[in-house]
């Protein structure tokens, strides 16, 4: 019997990608990382691992509808959350404007950028993102992502 996937929520993707990071460390250093050599037990980044917690609830491909706009909603509530949660505030998006950026690159950017803080451990990345998690229920509906205030102005 093949084994279904979990439904896509951003609790999901977060608790995934926690425990992805607890299992195989953080990565940090001065060298460029090399995501094609890493895989599944070598330290990643707590961008790498929050791809890798979308991996974890993305639908087959095979399957078509409603599965995969709950996923991309997700994927992005997810992303969210999370990058709200490092900045410790809704993420403005005058900061990506400015910059020139996506959304989506300058939130990558800065849990990239996170992950990298010298001295940040791995434990304090999954919890982290564990916390992150916490703020959006795994059974709640997608509404406005969750961050220390209700008030998520992005």
């Amino acid at each position: 019997m093949p084994s279904r996937k979990p439904h896509a929520t951003p609790a999901r993707i977060l608790t995934a990608a926690a425990d992805h990071i607890e299992r195989v460390g953080l990565y940090q250093g001065d060298h460029l990382w090399q995501p094609g050599r890493m895989g599944d037990t070598a330290p990643c980044t707590v961008l790498h691992a929050w791809e890798r917690g979308v991996r974890s609830v993305r639908p087959r491909w095979s399957v078509r509808g409603e599965p995969w706009d709950i996923f991309q909603r997700a994927l992005f509530d997810s992303l969210v959350v999370l990058s709200n949660h490092a900045n410790g505030r809704p993420v403005s998006g005058v900061r990506w404007r400015k910059l020139k950026l996506t959304e989506d690159a300058y939130r990558r950017t800065l849990l990239w950028c996170w992950g990298d803080e010298p001295e940040r451990t791995t434990a304090e990345a999954a919890a982290m993102i564990r916390a992150a998690a916490a703020l959006h229920p795994s059974d709640g509906d997608h509404n406005i992502p969750g961050c220390p205030t209700l008030k998520n102005v992005v």
